[in-house]
């Protein structure tokens, strides 16, 4: 007799829950936001345009040049979203259309996170901890607030939780094939993918593989190689140009980067064990920007589980959670620590969320000790407690979403507008303050260098003075005729002040710092090439010139070799732009007002210049009795003026003693003189060390 049929399975209705909810909560930002912007799509942070503009080249035939005509760079972060956003605009979605888009597929990635967590935290502790998992990430607001930005970190959000969820099932099954596909997918699409590739290539070398295992072991690996060899043979550069001048280390001393660091992982733990901070508490550079949310108690509910998981699901949680402190450990040290609710540690959340609904229900059965009805009724209570919490989050992060787009429709949506309608079209602009390129159509070149190959390699630290040396590069029918700058820039810089000097031609009403649009006035720029001083043009008359050296242009500092040391105690004095005249006295007639850039050197200055064998080197050597000194510290950063009544160098040539030089620098700008003897040069190329107390500027270099 034939057994009767099995019932069907009932439905599975909890997934679909949880899709409604995330749902829910995307269409809930993505209502603030068309309230906030009159119905338009509108990013929360500018950036997204950069992304956008190299995905419409990219679409267009020209990829990772952010104009056309524009030398390679890869300022789009992510080479991955950028050719989904790329294929987007091949489809048809243009303008605001590709950055809905952005949005749209933001929300996909959230719905595709909340289902993966819910498989996580299934796997771990079962169905009612697999639906806290989903629920705990669709009612997190920073969470939200990244997948609905519409930028990479949604993506990569969405790759680090299917990586977990790919561990879990090779710790289980032993196939390694899924989690070398998302791992090789995490190498495309952010720099963090790399160290994560490659410790996870460590991994699974620890046990014995197969040849073909091997092979996948490692292809995650060298897919993240792959990224960076192309990146350097596009730019030059093994960073790409928004990650190169982040590091803590480039701009602080070694002592204030691992302090600042300290006290930013203190924060994040911090924020892992409290869950909830009030908007205003410290949380790196940016102040967090907003609360910081985790359900409370979130980093001893991660510690149960690495502790109390059974094997062989333990293994894969620890290492999953080893991988995530090693790369929040390497990236923490940045300049923009705690930015965009943090951003840089962002990717890791969801997962995190996810481990922390297991550590949940493992509570609850070690303080239940067996009885079945006081663990489910002490789950229930404390997930309720976390649910709720988060539910106040999503709705705060939701506003905040909104604020932060109507702030761009009102700043930088409607300078773009002015822009087109005001301007000629496709007239270059220059840029410190936004990304409006993408809206308005118009040639940009970003002074601080993320999309402009012209302004690469300019130390942040020493921005403003890297920028206006960058400038005097430029050929005169390559400069742009107008500045978009803000309030803040202006107010702050008197070289901006110099190279814009009228009234606004547009100023936005947003109220905040306001966006405006000048007219560039380029008198000062380039001008420091030349020697003004009589007693130094006497010095070199008949002579050739053999090179010369502008001291702050990180490009002419580069061929010459240039490094230079400079500090007062453990601080290091970071270079800055000065404007100052020559004196009636040094001879130029009428009186010359000059702006160049160079820095106090309280050390030593070492480069090479090109010299021919058997004759003295004139060396003529642009100072002045004090220099303002761009300083960070962890206490703060600022702009402070250092005095030098008399200066002193002592000069060495290829090792041996060429003079000891001293003068007292009269006020206003100076061109000192001296002399190398011809026996300690070369033909080609001589090296210089230059050591003492003096401010440097430019150097011009006679035979």
């Amino acid at each position: 007799m034939q057994p009767p049929p099995s019932p069907p399975a009932p439905p599975d209705r909890g997934g679909a829950l949880l899709l409604l909810l995330g749902l829910a909560v995307g269409l809930l930002f993505v209502g603030f936001l068309l309230a906030s912007t009159s119905g338009h799509f509108v990013p929360p942070v500018v950036d997204l345009y950069v992304v956008c503009q190299y995905a419409k080249a990219m679409a267009e035939g020209h990829p990772f040049r952010y104009n056309a005509g524009d030398p390679p760079s890869t300022g789009a972060t992510s080479l991955l979203h950028t050719a989904i956003l790329a294929l987007g605009h091949a489809a048809g979605a243009r303008g605001e259309g590709l950055v809905a888009l952005a949005v749209v597929l933001g929300l996909a990635f959230f719905l595709l996170t909340i289902a993966l967590t819910r498989r996580i935290g299934s796997a771990l502790g079962g169905p009612a901890t697999g639906m806290l998992a989903g629920a705990l990430v669709a009612l997190n607001g920073p969470v939200a607030w990244g997948f609905m930005y519409g930028s990479d970190i949604a993506l990569f959000m969405a790759l680090a939780v299917l990586l977990l969820e790919r561990m879990l099932d090779w710790a289980q099954t032993g196939r390694s094939t899924g989690m070398c596909v998302a791992g090789v997918l995490l190498a495309l699409a952010r720099p963090e993918g790399l160290p994560i590739a490659i410790l996870l290539g460590g991994l699974l070398l620890r046990r014995g593989l197969s040849t073909r295992e091997g092979v996948l072991a490692l292809l995650p690996c060298v897919t993240g190689g792959a990224v960076l060899a192309g990146q350097r043979f596009l730019t030059g550069s093994w960073l790409g140009t928004s990650v190169a001048d982040k590091s803590l280390l480039a701009n602080y001393g070694p002592i204030d980067s691992l302090g600042l660091t300290a006290q930013y992982a203190v924060d994040v733990l911090r924020g892992l064990l409290l869950g909830f901070y009030p908007s205003d508490a410290p949380l790196g550079f940016s102040r967090g920007f907003a609360p910081f949310y985790f359900p409370p108690l979130t980093l001893l509910l991660l510690v149960l589980c690495a502790a109390r998981l059974e094997a062989p699901c333990r293994r894969a949680v620890r290492a999953w959670l080893a991988i995530v402190a090693v790369v929040w450990g390497m990236g923490m040290p940045n300049v923009f620590m705690g930015v965009h609710f943090n951003r840089y540690l962002m990717w890791a959340f969801p997962g995190l969320l996810g481990l922390s609904a297991a550590g949940i229900q493992i509570l609850a059965k070690v303080v239940a000790r067996d009885d079945e009805g006081f663990e489910r009724g002490l789950f229930r209570s404390i997930a309720a407690v976390a649910l709720a919490l988060g539910a106040f989050s999503a709705v705060r992060f939701a506003a905040l979403y909104a604020d932060g787009a109507g702030e761009v429709w009102r700043r930088d949506v409607a300078t773009a507008a002015w822009i087109s309608k005001a301007l000629p079209p496709g007239v270059a602009m220059a840029n410190v303050a936004t990304s409006v390129e993408y809206l308005s159509g118009h040639r940009n070149l970003n002074l601080h260098g993320v999309t402009s190959p012209a302004f690469f390699g300019n130390r942040t630290a020493e921005r403003e003075a890297g920028t206006f040396e960058s400038m005097g590069r430029l050929p005169e029918a390559e400069r742009p005729p107008y500045l978009i700058s803000s309030v803040a820039a202006q107010n702050g810089s008197p070289i901006l002040q110099r190279l814009a000097p009228g009234p606004p031609l547009f100023q936005s009403t947003s109220f905040s710092d306001e966006l405006q649009v000048l007219r560039l006035d380029y008198e000062l720029v380039g001008k420091n090439a030349r020697l003004f001083s009589a007693e130094a043009l006497r010095a070199v008359s008949g002579l050739t010139e053999t090179d010369r050296l502008n001291v702050c242009d990180s490009q002419d500092e580069r061929a010459h070799g240039y490094r230079y040391s400079s500090y007062l105690g453990n601080v290091a004095l970071n270079g800055t732009v000065r404007i100052d005249t020559y004196p009636e006295e040094a001879g130029p007639t009428p009186p010359q007002v000059l702006a160049d850039a160079g820095r106090m050197i309280l050390g030593r200055e070492w480069f090479r210049v090109r010299t021919s064998a058997g004759r003295d080197l004139v060396v003529v050597m642009r100072t002045a009795g004090s220099a303002q000194v761009a300083v960070r510290r962890a206490a703060g950063a600022g702009v402070f003026e250092l005095e030098v009544p008399e200066a002193g160098l002592l000069v060495t040539v290829g090792g041996q003693p060429a003079g000891r030089i001293g003068f007292r620098p009269t006020p206003g700008w100076n061109e000192a003189v001296f002399r190398v003897p011809a026996r300690l040069l070369r033909d080609g190329d001589t090296s210089l060390l230059l050591q003492g107390r003096y401010t440097s500027y430019f150097y011009w270099f006679f035979q």
